[in-house]
Parts: C-alpha cells; structure tokens; sequence
C-alpha cells in the first residue's frame, strides 16, 4: 500500500478536514476525513487523513467495519492508541443511539416489522455472531425498551423461554416481539427458527403476553414471521 506523506498542515485550508467540514459541512465529507477528525493526529510520517485510509484498509468489508471493531481490535493497528479507539468507538455508538432516537420519535407503533427492524438494523447487522433481542411493548405498541436474551441462536431452552418472560413481566410489557440476526446477512428464517418461534408463541399465550412477531435481521434485509405467515 502506497504511504501517503502530506500533512494537514501542508494541505491548502480547503483540504483540510476540519476547515473543509466548517466551510463546506458534513455532507461535503468524505468517509476517510470525516475520521480523520476524530483522530486529529496521525503519526510520523502520516497524516491523519493517512492513518484513516490506513485503518480503513484494515478492514475486509471497508469503513463498515468500525461497525464491529472493540477498542482491543482498533489499536492493533499502528497509530492507533486507547484514546483514538476510544474515540472512534464512541463516535459511531452515538451515531447508533441518535439513529434509534430519531426512530423512536417518529414513530409510536412498534408492532410493524418495518420499524423494529429499523431501529435494530445498524446494532445487529455488521454482527459476526447471533444475538437475541426481545422488544418489549405497551398495550398501544409502544416501544419500552430492548432487552438483550442471548448471545446465540433462538433456542427452545425452558430458561431461555422463562428469561424472557420474566424480563416481559419485570418492566410491565403487554407484547413482546422477537429478534435475531444471521450473521450471513440472509434474514430468511431457517426451519429451526420457525420451530422455536411457535414454541415461544406458545408460552406467551398462556402467560398472557402474546408473541407479536419474530424479526430476523440480514444485512440491510429483514424477515417477518408474521408477515410471512409463519408465526403460528
């Protein structure tokens, strides 16, 4: 990989990532200068416009991939230190967190697929392992809050079952709806999924907190149970 050796500090005041973010605005940003100002510095003989087209090209899948780096991952790469990884990684949970804010606000019915999904989506989709969500609802769908069941695959575990029930009873929800993600990025449901989904209807039936759906979440693709007839 060719190093690229100008520095900020050489670079006319338009190239400049900060100036250019003031003058031009975020938009105007591309990827690898955006992050090149949240870690201000590089290193010698690197800029850190340098140092974010280094960390970039780390990744397999390209910028996405800070969307699964830990702090542990980010500095291995040379430049990096605990206060950039520090840093990156809080820069793109706030993104998270602002993005499901602004779903949240916008809508009030947390029973469709289609917002469960978005409000998910960027948690779950560059995961490289299966997690288990359940989205605790009101009597009118609103959204309570999310609760984490597992880290792995849906199973039909009487405790994994009586989890999340317990946390559906523990913070009053009337609904709940299932999630999970594939980390192949396909969201179609395996037989194994369907199976363990009517099992989980099942038990909400008779505890009086009914199954609203199950999601499955790919990458920037979803499946519904529900939708696709396969609830019950």
């Amino acid at each position: 990989m060719q190093v690229r050796t100008i520095s900020v500090k050489d670079m006319l005041p338009f190239q400049r990532p900060r100036e250019k973010f003031v003058a031009l605005g975020p938009k105007q940003m591309a990827m690898e200068e955006l992050l090149a100002i949240l870690l201000r510095t590089g290193l010698k003989g690197q800029s850190s416009i340098d140092l974010a087209h280094t960390i970039i090209d780390s990744f397999t899948d390209g910028i996405r991939g800070l969307n699964h780096m830990t702090i542990d991952d980010l500095i291995k790469i040379k430049g990096v230190g605990m206060d950039k990884a520090v840093t990156i990684c809080a820069a793109v949970e706030l993104g998270r967190r602002l993005g499901e804010l602004k779903i949240t606000s916008t809508y009030e019915d947390f029973s469709q697929p289609y917002v469960i999904a978005q409000y998910v989506m960027e948690r779950l989709r560059h995961e490289t392992e299966e997690h288990v969500l359940a989205a605790m609802l009101t009597s009118r769908n609103k959204l309570i809050h999310i609760e984490t069941i597992s880290n792995g695959g849906l199973t039909s575990s009487l405790v994994e079952q009586r989890a999340v029930f317990r946390k559906a009873i523990a913070c009053n929800a009337a609904a709940i709806i299932l999630i999970h993600n594939h980390p192949s990025g396909d969201s179609r449901p395996s037989d194994d999924d369907i199976r363990v989904t009517k099992l989980f209807v099942s038990a909400g039936q008779f505890m009086g907190i009914p199954v609203l759906d199950h999601i499955v979440i790919g990458d920037g693709e979803f499946t519904s149970l529900s939708e696709i007839g396969k609830l019950s």
